[in-house]
């Protein structure tokens, strides 16, 4: 693809972020902006210099020498969208989750295949500086076999109203999809698959106050998980994922020869202007396992969100124009990999059993 990659962009809440990172890459041309509400596209379109902008999806990908489109609207609504982006032949970005659950993303990716466009779903913990670090030492046998992987994260919304992410209907399933997709993806990225999970989930804040009028409704997603989880050739491991207590993005990698610590506070916070992005990744040789160096991380392009989020975006672009996938960029299968954990996850709780997952999408 010699011309410039031509991006439109459905969704305009955290759409403005993907705008941001895409703007100053002169090899993208963002081309157009979708909203259902259209005072909100036209808003965008204004601040961002974009020449188009409507509230017709269809109309978004009639756009004239259109390549790609990002999807960047509420979960439910992730499979429509991508599904008519890809019947255009359009390549696609989906931010996480890909879908509302595995057998919806893994028919995504089929059809992706099938019709020889390129996808991309957006999980940006994997262009963390400290994350890839993280890839590294594990690739490279440092802490030799790897015998377990422990992970923790929690974000305090004990006092959030009803929005959309406690309401199944509109974000899935919750805290698993919400903190548990980005904690998943990560451990599978770093030391491989998971072959089984057992699975708990509880919902502790069942009601909460409406954002319009302050009644009070029923929350019908989990805020509180925990989970076992058995890897196909990394040994076992755990998770938790609440929303009822705030704790950093913590992951724990141990082998037999050392352990590798991966510790974050919030990168989505940060990128949308809130807290500080101070990740680190440290490395425990045995048998001096007390000893804990820090690994070399390269966070020149992590300085502020504006550069992280350009860093981000031009891996994905180049994918996109046709050059070889950067490790840190996953496909819809990967998206499709993750949200089968999630599904097997939310069977495990309901059945009270181990749940074994699917070998491919």
């Amino acid at each position: 693809m010699a011309q410039k990659l031509r991006v439109a962009i459905a969704g305009t809440g955290f759409g403005e972020q993907y705008a941001i990172g895409m703007q100053s890459n002169p090899d993208v041309e963002i081309v157009g902006v979708f909203s259902r509400r259209l005072e909100r596209a036209a808003a965008m379109a204004q601040k961002f210099g974009i020449p188009v902008s409507t509230r017709n999806f269809e109309d978004l990908l009639k756009i004239p020498y259109l390549d790609a489109v990002a999807v960047v609207t509420p979960n439910s609504t992730h499979a429509e969208f991508v599904h008519e982006a890809i019947r255009a032949r359009k390549h696609v970005i989906c931010d996480k989750p890909l879908a509302m659950n595995g057998a919806e993303a893994a028919d995504l990716y089929r059809l992706a295949e099938a019709a020889g466009v390129r996808h991309v779903t957006f999980v940006p913990y994997r262009f963390s500086p400290a994350s890839i670090a993280m890839k590294t030492a594990a690739s490279s046998g440092q802490i030799g076999r790897v015998v377990s992987v422990t992970a923790s994260w929690g974000v305090d919304m004990r006092d959030e109203p009803l929005r959309w992410r406690f309401q199944r209907k509109l974000a899935g399933a919750g805290v698993v999809a919400d903190l548990g997709a980005h904690v998943v993806d990560l451990m599978t990225w770093w030391v491989g698959p998971i072959r089984r999970v057992l699975g708990r989930c509880k919902t502790l804040v069942p009601i909460r106050p409406g954002e319009v009028g302050g009644r009070r409704r029923k929350a019908d997603v989990p805020d509180e998980c925990w989970t076992l989880l058995e890897f196909a050739g990394a040994g076992i491991g755990s998770a938790k994922f609440s929303w009822n207590a705030r704790r950093n993005q913590v992951i724990e990698i141990e082998g037999d020869r050392g352990q590798l610590i991966y510790e974050s506070p919030s990168l989505l916070q940060w990128l949308q202007g809130r807290g500080e992005f101070t990740p680190s990744a440290r490395l425990a040789l045995a048998p001096e396992s007390a000893r804990v160096t820090d690994l070399p991380i390269e966070a020149k392009e992590f300085g502020r969100p504006e550069e992280a989020l350009n860093r981000m975006f031009r891996d994905i672009a180049a994918y996109l124009r046709g050059e070889e996938k950067p490790d840190c960029v996953a496909t819809f299968q990967e998206g499709a990999q993750t949200l089968h954990v999630v599904d097997a996850i939310e069977t495990s709780n309901r059945t009270g059993k181990w749940v074994e997952l699917p070998s491919s999408p």
